[in-house]
This record gives structure tokens, sequence and C-alpha cells, in this order.
């Protein structure tokens, strides 16, 4: 009896994958986990590998795994893998492989010439796109954004979809649209990082601290529990409490969840040494909280990072502790580069560290004013980058210059609600 064709292999989307069931079943646990932002994709991969030592998306997504997250120092190993198995491999399987040989070199415009062709391609889509778990092919993040908007035709009411729009739509301040798609994907998929990350900018940019706060703790011990960025959402929870200026709930919260070794790595850069910077700037008494142990933790990023956005928090990482001859050395790295936001905004955004930290608080200030409108293209969220502004303020108040400082706070306060902020207003108006 003639045995009928045999039954397409795909993945979680449906685009075609040239292995085994069994092996693709592990592909797609190991695929959800990625969209989720959930932690231990590797596993599930190596399982995929071992099944079919054939299956070169696998080995190809190890090595994505890999390089983005650094959760494997065999990338390279994983990917010559990838590209020597690709006899039999579809040839949406080879443009996605050939593109991410390129993305390993630096050029991403071959991965989204590739995404053009397969808009439902959602690990390419993840890579591509800025956001908590990855950095982004695109220098502008509003250019990721409308890239964003021609791809939507291509998903009808999906989970991944909805909360990655979520967070395109409140970096675009279009919070009310922001928290719907938020609300609607978490709906679908509670456990959804992305859609869950847009919802705690949202409370956070309408000043709802005490309902952020109460919504993202709820989230981090329920759903969000095997979250491989927890440590971000728990920056996300210290935002709202030292908006509230609850001081003492915020700084057991550093030294619970956010202290070294609990978080290490450029995690440390990014979610540790930022707020212990607002502690300091914002005069929050923060004794037992050390500094030097997140520098320590961090590894080489904290010495030579290699973009905008990893340099600003190797500097303000930097300035925790000091450090003026780190700052200098990383001020002549960047003002040798090519790259004109490392040679100009990042060269002044230092150059304000290091005023700020031998007092002249007025040269401080007028840096760190300087660049605001330039801050977008380093990457990262405003509420990221909103710590040149609250370093401005303080200096700005330091300085004597009061009415300036006054003027940020009262813009700052007329976008949305934040208590500490008419603490800071009272420091600003006896500064005049």
């Amino acid at each position: 009896m003639d045995q009928g064709p045999a039954e397409r292999v795909v993945d979680l989307y449906g685009l075609d994958l040239s292995t085994t069931p069994e092996a693709a079943d592990h592909y797609n646990e190991a695929l959800g986990r990625i969209l989720r932002l959930e932690s231990d994709a590797h596993a599930p991969l190596l399982a995929a590998v071992a099944s079919d030592p054939s299956f070169a998306m696998g080995h190809a997504t190890l090595a994505v795994l890999g390089h983005e997250f650094g959760t494997d120092s065999d990338t390279q190993a994983h990917f010559d893998r990838a590209v020597a198995v690709l006899d039999g491999t579809s040839e949406r399987e080879r443009l996605f492989i050939e593109a991410y040989s390129h993305r390993l070199s630096g050029d991403f415009d071959f991965l989204l010439s590739y995404l053009r062709a397969h808009p439902r391609d959602v690990l390419g889509i993840s890579i591509a796109m800025p956001t908590i778990a990855f950095s982004g092919a695109y220098d502008v993040p509003e250019d990721a954004w409308l890239a964003l908007e021609e791809m939507a035709p291509h998903f009808d009411d999906d989970w991944w979809f909805s909360g990655l729009m979520a967070f395109a739509r409140q970096d675009q301040g279009r919070m009310d649209e922001a928290r719907e798609l938020a609300e609607h994907s978490l709906g679908l998929e509670p456990r959804g990082g992305n859609a869950a990350h847009a919802a705690a900018h949202v409370y956070f940019e309408t000043g709802q601290h005490d309902e952020g706060l109460a919504w993202i703790d709820h989230w981090i011990s329920d759903a969000g529990q095997d979250s491989t960025h927890r440590c971000h959402f728990s920056w996300h929870a210290a935002l709202y409490e030292l908006a509230l200026d609850d001081t003492d709930a915020v700084v057991a919260r550093y030294q619970r969840e956010l202290a070294p070794p609990t978080v290490v790595g450029i995690r440390g850069l990014v979610d540790a040494s930022s707020l212990l910077w607002r502690f300091m700037v914002e005069q929050v008494d923060h004794d037992g909280c050390d500094p030097q142990a997140v520098i320590a933790a961090a590894g080489p990023t904290a010495v030579s990072p290699t973009t905008p956005f990893a340099v600003m928090h190797a500097a303000v990482a930097q300035a925790t502790v000091g450090d003026e001859r780190a700052l200098a050395a990383l001020a002549t790295r960047c003002a040798a580069s090519a790259d004109p936001v490392m040679a100009g905004t990042m060269v002044t955004l230092i150059e304000g560290l290091q005023c700020y930290l031998v007092g002249d608080m007025s040269a401080a200030a007028d840096a760190m004013v300087s660049i605001r409108s330039a801050l977008p293209p380093i990457g990262g969220s405003y509420a990221q980058r909103e710590v040149v502004l609250d370093t401005a303020i303080s200096a700005l108040i330091a300085a004597r210059r009061g009415t300036e400082a006054a003027a940020l706070l009262e813009q700052r306060l007329a976008r949305r609600a934040r208590p500490r902020d008419l603490i800071l207003l009272d420091r600003a108006t006896a500064a005049r």
C-alpha cells in the first residue's frame, strides 16, 4: 500500500524545518521560550541537535543564543556546524544562516533583506527589533517600529506580535495603544515577556507607580518567575519605589534582587549600577550597597564597552565608584571611534560625569543638558536614558542653579506624576 506524503515539519509559525519531528519538537520548545523571554532555551536546542546532528537551524540558533546572550562560549563552533550540515536544508534556512553570518561580523543588511522576503520568521524579527532581549538591527528605534508596522499584516491576533508592538507603541509615546496591546497579549499568553515589559513602561510613563508596583511584583512572582530578564523587571519595580519615595523599600530591593551575585555581567551595569547612581544623585542613603562589586561582576564590558548604550552604562558604573582614571580611559576610547555618537555624545556624557565627580557641578549640568536631545540613537528606553536628566537636575541644584533645575522637574511632572520629584523640586527652589 502506497504511503502518503511525509508530514511537513515546521516551526511554531509554519516555516519549514529540515529535521525530524522529534528534533523539531525540541526546537519549538526553545523557540517558544525565546519568544516569551524565558530562561533555558539552550537546553532544548542541545536536545534538538543531539536528536538530529544534521539539523542546521538547531545549530544556528545555538549560535544566536551564544552571540546575543552569552549563554555559550562556543558560538563560532555552533555556527560552523550549521554551515557544515547545509546539504538538504531548505533555501529559507540557508538564507537565514547566511544572513546571520553577516550579523556575526556586524552587518545587519542581509538580515533585514531576508526578513522582507520571510516576514514570519519570528526568530529573525526578534534579533532585528530592539527590545529587553535583543539590541536590534536599527540605528534609530523608530526605523525598527516602522519595519514592524510593515510586518503586521502577516500576524493576525498573535500574542507575541501584539506584545512586541506594545513595546513599540510605548516607545512612540502612544501609551493607550500600548496598554491595550500589552493587556491583550498577556491575556493570550501571560508569560509573554515583551508584553510585560511594555506594560511596565506604560505604568511608569503614565505616573501609575503604585499600580505598576503591585502589578509587576505579582507578575514576577507568578507568570514571570521563569523570565530570563527577571532582574530587569526588578529594576522597573525599583523605579516605582524610588518614584514613590519609598527609599527603604528600593534599597532593600536592590540588595535582595539586583546586587551581585544575583545579577552579574552586562545586566549588572545596565540595571544595578544605573540604580546605584540614581541613589547617589538623588541623595538616597544606600549604606551596605557595594558599587565596586557590580563592576567586578560585570566583566570586560565595564572597561571596554562596544556600543553607545554599553558605554553610557559603563561610564555610570565607573562614576558610582569615583574611578576618574577609568572614565578618562573610556573617554579616550570613545574619542577615537569613527561613530559620531561615540565620539560626540558619549564623550560629552563622560566629561559631564568627570566634572560631577570633581565637584564642577555647573560644567556637569551643562554637559548633561547639552546631550539630552541626542540620546535616542544610543538605544535603550527613555527610562534608561533618563539617568542623564537625573544627573543634570542633581548637578544644577548643587550648582545653585535652582531655577533651571526646577524648570526641568516641572517639565517632567507635567508629563507624568512622580512624588519624589516634588522633594527634588523643593531642593531646587531652595537653591535659587
